[in-house]
């Protein structure tokens, strides 16, 4: 048997956890519980903490990891899915900025994320 993602790992120990009673009603019980985490990143953030944040980081992931379960989302395929979606529009974004006689280390974040925006919109266009 192939090794487990850690993903893999997190859905198997939370639907263990889950079949004992452990669980969220619901998956927007879930997502109040990613806010939270995002909120405890930040404090961990504010106190210049980087072991807290990288706790709560884990945390976050494991939440999410519990959202995807409630929602039957397979966590690996969504990560992939969102990792290939990103290539894609930085693609493009790589693509105009070259167009235009630019490089991408010449614009600033504002500029980058207009050309991001404008991709976003292309892509919704065109499906």
């Amino acid at each position: 048997m192939p090794d487990l993602t850690i993903a893999q790992r997190g859905h198997q120990i939370s639907q263990k956890a889950a079949a004992l009673g452990f669980d969220w009603d619901c998956a927007a019980d879930v997502l109040d519980k990613l806010i939270e985490e995002i909120g405890e990143i930040r404090s961990a953030m504010d106190e210049n903490d980087r072991a807290h944040v990288r706790e709560e980081v884990g945390d976050l992931f494991f939440a999410l990891i519990n959202f995807n379960r409630k929602m039957h989302i397979d966590s690996d395929s969504a990560f992939e899915a969102g990792v290939t979606k990103f290539e894609r529009r930085f693609q493009a974004l790589e693509n105009i900025v070259s167009q235009s006689g630019r490089q991408i280390g010449e614009l600033s974040m504002s500029e980058l994320e207009a050309v991001w925006q404008r991709v976003k919109k292309e892509e919704h266009h065109a499906t």
